[in-house]
């Protein structure tokens, strides 16, 4: 084992998989329904996007793991599901589409109380680590969503199954070696597909261990070493005593299908542009925007070309939200980031960070000045779109649940019934129908 990475992340994940419904506190476990209820529509959403039906094309065989590559790319594939700056990552993602593609594993009904507790635990678990890397793993190109995604929702499947420790631990690090994810290809199909590969490889991952395959017990500490960049890390900062990641910092449920990175921005435009609305006829404004130091990292596209490519280009997003007014699904269609009335107010657009050091991005704010002939107006948004200091209510979700549904072309009446349920409600009911659902429109016929 290396010596510059501490092996201790073992006690932590041990501590953090030890944990049952029984004992979690309600607060965590409604977070969970909520972020799950929150996946769920972006799955429902990207059903039938493109990524989606070729993930659904290539995995040509029935089975577990080849559901979790479609859902995962579903879950992922309009951008638009929860993300924690934590780790810079989306937790929930992986762990809801492993789960939701693995409950057939299941020797019986699974109470929704269980399927929320390993929800809960995988993606603690998932931002833990990547907290105990740091900012440095997504600064060296990594998508922490994949990469720690595949960790996460692999001990999330084994606390559902009730795996023993020693066999959580094989089956960990036999997914740690499946991890992987570039930021590279953000804006590409590969982006939401990184999210089934990470949900697939834990289903495997856990097969392997319950099969009999063996791992090396260093595994995360090569895994850190690794993904670290072989930087010194601190031992991992978390006891008894810390409050789930759900809670604090929460999780943001996002308001805009765009990269979060893009959110203040956009909602600090919002707030500017209720100020002083534009008229038909107007020239482009100037509008600077000041990130936070990284702020900017996966905002590779500045002229977009694809609907895609647009969720992260700085340029595409403030201009919308200022011409616009609201940002939504169709603002991300191809035809929406082609239009040549949006150019010229693009080309207006100025993004800069903040000198170093990396700040933390989940309180860093964004500044955002716009300016016009004979005016100019700026506001700080230190409060992140959807965050538990803007929060997302019920009825919020209820509406991006029918904006989804609209948008993936297809019927899943559940969001309702789901925040409704009582927790020893078997969870197979509620969601069984609408795993067929979306695998069917993704095109998937394998069962």
């Amino acid at each position: 084992m290396d010596a510059k990475v501490s092996p201790d992340f073992w006690g932590l994940a041990e501590s953090i998989y030890a944990r049952r419904a029984p004992a979690i506190e309600p607060a965590a476990l409604e977070h969970a329904r909520r972020a799950w209820l929150d996946t769920l529509a972006c799955m429902v959403g990207g059903a039938g996007e493109p990524a989606t039906r070729a993930a659904a094309r290539a995995a040509d065989t029935a089975g577990a793991e080849h559901r979790a590559l479609v859902l995962g790319t579903a879950s992922h594939a309009l951008d638009y599901d929860d993300v924690c700056m934590l780790a810079t990552c989306h937790p929930s993602a992986p762990v809801v589409s492993a789960l939701l593609a693995g409950l057939d594993e299941q020797p019986g009904d699974v109470p929704l109380a269980d399927l929320l507790a390993a929800h809960l635990v995988g993606t603690e678990v998932m931002l833990r680590l990547g907290a105990w890397l740091g900012f440095g793993h997504y600064a060296l190109g990594f998508h922490a969503t994949s990469t720690l995604g595949a960790v996460g929702a692999t001990v999330a499947q084994a606390h559902l199954l009730r795996l023993p420790v020693a066999q959580m631990r094989t089956a960990l690090s036999i997914a740690a070696s499946s991890a992987g994810g570039l930021r590279a290809n953000f804006g590409t199909d590969t982006k939401p597909l990184h999210v089934g590969f990470a949900a697939s490889a834990a289903l495997r991952a856990v097969a392997l261990a319950r099969a009999g395959a063996t791992a090396s017990d260093d595994a995360l500490a090569g895994f850190a070493h690794a993904f670290s960049g072989g930087a010194r890390l601190d031992p991992p900062r978390w006891d008894a005593q810390t409050p789930w990641a759900v809670l604090a910092p929460g999780f943001e449920i996002k308001r805009y299908p765009s990269c979060y990175l893009t959110h203040r921005m956009i909602a600090g435009i919002q707030r500017l542009r209720e100020r002083r609305p534009p008229r038909a006829g107007d020239a482009p404004v100037a509008i600077d925007v000041l990130f936070p130091h990284g702020g900017t990292a996966p905002l590779k596209h500045p002229q977009p070309r694809t609907g895609l490519q647009a969720k992260f280009s700085a340029p595409y997003c403030a201009a919308a939200a200022w011409v616009d007014g609201p940002v939504g699904l169709v603002s991300f269609s191809d035809a929406a980031a082609n239009r040549a009335a949006l150019r010229p107010q693009m080309e207006r657009v100025g993004v800069t960070e903040r000198p170093g050091p990396h700040a933390p991005l989940e309180t860093a704010p964004v500044q955002v000045t716009i300016s016009g002939p004979g005016w100019s107006d700026f506001i700080l948004v230190d409060w992140a779109p959807g965050s538990l200091q803007d929060p997302v209510s019920d009825a919020d979700l209820l509406a991006k649940w029918i904006d989804c549904e609209a948008h993936g072309e297809l019927t899943a009446p559940i969001a309702a019934a789901w925040l409704a349920a009582s927790l020893e409600q078997p969870a197979d009911a509620l969601l069984h129908s609408l795993r067929t659902t979306v695998l069917a429109r993704s095109g998937w016929t394998n069962g």
